[in-house]
């Protein structure tokens, strides 16, 4: 892992200030920008936040959220087309945080949830794909 790679220009050689990691992932991810509504329950009650997608992937969000979220923490995701009155929710589970960006992965523990994950993920593809024409 110690090894540096060298940049020529011209007859100098510069040495990268630190080595680049290569970021590998196990999913495609689609990025985009969509508002969100967040149900987040714990033992002392339900509370609903606002909040913002800003990419989507086969295993989750990563959401962007004005309000103090823990890893583990159990939530449910809503999204609701502009031209529906019914959400789609899917639940998850925030599995890391930056600030008030948290990632959340999708959690699939019946063949019901399994289905709403595949329902607001396919929508959540198909808003990105629109969203980057």
């Amino acid at each position: 892992m110690g090894s540096q790679v060298s940049f020529e220009t011209g007859a100098a050689k510069r040495q990268p200030s630190r080595p680049e990691k290569a970021i590998f992932r196990r999913w495609q991810r689609y990025r985009l920008n969509l508002p969100v509504r967040l149900i987040v329950t714990r033992d002392d009650g339900t509370r609903i936040a606002e909040g913002r997608v800003h990419d989507v992937s086969e295993g989750g969000v990563l959401l962007f959220a004005g309000v103090e979220l823990r890893p583990s923490d159990q939530i449910s995701v809503e999204f609701t087309l502009p031209y529906s009155s019914t959400p789609v929710r899917a639940p998850g589970a925030v599995r890391h945080r930056r600030g008030y960006n948290y990632g959340v992965e999708f959690r699939c523990e019946t063949p019901a949830e399994q289905e709403l994950v595949a329902k607001f993920r396919n929508l959540m593809q198909l808003a990105a794909s629109h969203d980057s024409r």
